[in-house]
């Protein structure tokens, strides 16, 4: 569970890493206010869907007919994003201390029309989990795609979503694992977590009135956030998509100076804290920049005790770092020695095979290419013919192919490959 600002912090890391947040807390906490101060504090516009309260067509849009073609015609609220912050200014005007109620009033209006139009801003969903099915599928798409239907939700803009704990009511739809993998699930505490922060905000806003409330209500938190016991109703798992946003989000903290807490909570929000907590702890003893830095000799005590799953990481670590560099002298002699060294310390022959192929595949098992290439980790004798073709054509430049061809390993290498021969375990 987050303070308030962790979760603001938070918000910020998921908009630069194009990740939807879903911030779930008890009712009354605060969750919309977070999100709407957050946007204020940018100068940036915020637009607020209670989607417990709206149908499809509200964030859809409407059908007409043009030409002849059906097309949904976004609804007026939703974000546009034409005008910078100098250009709300200037629309707006100035707004003097001394205006009377009619002018206050005409003014935030106008300041309402304009939010859209911020070219920077929040679009948030909010009682998500209480919206009916309809409207589920209708920001199923802009959640993570930024788009629904041909309107497309503008570069500058975010969508951040919000619940209250699943206290006996939500909609079938909600259930839908593919839905909820889709959010980056923050909670947002309560209790005496937030009380320091809950204090300030009330001696902010109502200055010496709030003191008796305040008193009162921070003697025990049951009086100021009753007893409710909340919790989410699932599970937060990994996925393949999900993994794709964590490195989004170690990208963005690497390159802006967010706190290391707020980072914690997104990536624990995406694949679960448990296994957050893992990851972070992870560091295998050998890291594929080291080895191709280093080069695999200085390594080679580190490799002979790491476990067949350290192993395996390793490995796959390696092939994303070298597999669109392999024809480079440097990276593909690394890779074989690799391949190499592996021979002589494992009995897993499968690690050894998957790794060369992996090098010379593009990924797709169904493309003749790929199925040929990955033949030719399979046949020495195919391999050396297309080294040969190759220097015949004039083409000096080195493949991995020739490399591994030309390699004295290579014959047990082939040999382990068919079961001929099983790897000895060095000394």
């Amino acid at each position: 569970m987050a303070k308030i600002s962790t979760i603001k912090e938070a918000l910020l890391i998921c908009k630069d890493a194009d990740i939807t947040p879903f911030i779930w807390g008890n009712r009354g906490l605060g969750k919309s206010s977070l999100v709407q101060q957050v946007a204020a504090q940018n100068n940036w516009g915020f637009i607020d869907f209670r989607c417990s309260q709206i149908e499809s067509s509200d964030i859809r849009g409407l059908p007409d007919r043009i030409d002849g073609r059906t097309h949904y015609l976004p609804p007026v609220d939703m974000p546009i994003g034409d005008l910078t912050i100098d250009d709300i200014k200037k629309e707006l005007g100035t707004l003097e201390p001394d205006s009377d109620i009619n002018t206050k009033r005409l003014y935030y209006d106008k300041f309402q029309l304009l939010q859209p139009r911020f070219q920077h801003g929040i679009l948030f969903l909010d009682e998500v989990n209480r919206a009916q099915d309809d409207v589920l599928q209708a920001i199923f798409q802009l959640i993570l795609d930024r788009k629904i239907g041909m309107y497309v939700l503008p570069p500058g803009w975010c969508v951040v979503a919000a619940g209250n704990y699943n206290e006996g009511y939500r909609v079938g739809g909600f259930d839908d694992p593919a839905f909820l993998n889709r959010f980056c699930h923050l909670i947002l505490a309560g209790g005496e977590t937030t009380l320091e922060e809950w204090v300030n905000y009330m001696s902010v806003v109502h200055g010496g009135n709030a003191t008796d409330v305040i008193e009162f209500a921070s003697q025990n938190t049951k009086h100021l956030d009753g007893d409710i016991g909340g919790e989410l109703g699932f599970s937060i798992q990994p996925s393949r998509r999900s993994w794709e946003m964590v490195i989004k989000v170690q990208q963005v903290c690497e390159a802006a100076n967010y706190n290391e807490i707020a980072k914690s909570d997104v990536i624990a929000g995406l694949i679960g804290r448990e296994l957050a907590l893992s990851f972070s702890r992870y560091s295998c003893p050998v890291k594929p920049r080291e080895l191709i830095v280093n080069g695999v000799k200085k390594y080679e005590k580190k490799l002979k005790d790491l476990s067949r799953n350290e192993l395996t990481g390793l490995m796959w670590g390696l092939v994303s770092h070298c597999k669109h560099q392999i024809d480079d002298d440097n990276i593909a002699n690394v890779c074989l020695d690799f391949a190499s060294y592996m021979i002589n310390i494992t009995t897993d022959k499968d690690i050894i095979v998957a790794f060369c192929r992996a090098l010379v595949s593009g990924g797709n098992v169904n493309d003749r290419q790929e199925q040929a290439r990955a033949a030719v980790i399979s046949n020495p004798r195919l391999a050396k013919m297309i080294s040969k073709f190759n220097k015949a054509s004039g083409d000096k430049k080195l493949t991995f192919i020739d490399r591994l061809s030309a390699r004295p390993d290579f014959k047990i290498f082939w040999l382990m490959l068919h079961g001929v021969l099983m790897p000895m375990k060095s000394k």
